[in-house]
């Protein structure tokens, strides 16, 4: 079958690239969100019926999302690191058909944490994939999952101490293995043997898979 990344990008009409450029709005915007905690804008993005498959998450994003309201954030003393995450966005690619599309959005997911009292930063190098549907005149994200190909982890401060041997690791997958030390899950984080990633080829193959079939290609 025809698979969605195959089909041509060029010479568009004005009114296809109108509509592209919705949709990066919107799933850009979606994890600018995520990153900022604003779940009341980020419910808007999403069609009712959506689901999500995550690091962490899968299933319907009425449970993911729940019924968001707005909370104070604590204050960080000056002097002090902060827990915290983001994506970083490069490139965003939008592939259209009629009322479907399907959006990879190309990013660093970052992350400042403290483990066993040394402050590091992980990044893991990623693809965010989206399904979005055109529905009365609304375009809305109805499915998303991450593709994972690699990362990494950094000390904060030139003076760390924190060491992890090879051994440690090798109970973790490899493209996420600082994601789950940095939890402290033992033998990886949930689900993660089905994750799609570049270290397990047929992961990817199945979304891609899946959504070229639902993008009505043949």
């Amino acid at each position: 079958m025809k698979m969605f990344f195959e089909m041509p990008m060029g010479n568009l009409s004005d009114e296809e690239m109108t509509e592209k450029a919705r949709i990066r709005e919107i799933v850009e915007y979606d994890r600018y969100c995520t990153d900022y905690g604003y779940r009341i804008q980020q419910k808007e993005l999403w069609h009712e019926d959506g689901r999500l498959f995550t690091t962490w998450f899968e299933g319907p994003v009425s449970e993911y999302l729940g019924n968001p309201t707005i909370t104070p954030k604590e204050r960080i003393p000056l002097n002090e690191p902060v827990e915290s995450h983001g994506h970083r966005v490069n490139n965003t690619i939008v592939w259209l058909n009629g009322n479907k599309a399907i959006a990879e959005l190309l990013c660093f997911l970052n992350f400042r944490t403290n483990i066993k009292g040394e402050w590091m930063d992980s990044q893991c190098w990623c693809r965010m994939h989206y399904r979005l549907e055109k529905r009365t005149g609304r375009w809305g994200i109805i499915y998303f999952e991450g593709i994972y190909e690699k990362d990494r982890m950094d000390p904060v401060f030139m003076d760390s101490t924190l060491k992890v041997t090879r051994d440690e690791l090798q109970q973790y997958r490899a493209v996420n293995w600082n994601m789950a030390y940095r939890r402290g899950v033992i033998g990886g984080l949930k689900n993660a043997d089905r994750w799609a990633g570049s270290d397990v080829p047929e992961t990817l193959e199945k979304l891609y898979r899946e959504s070229s079939e639902w993008f009505g290609l043949e």
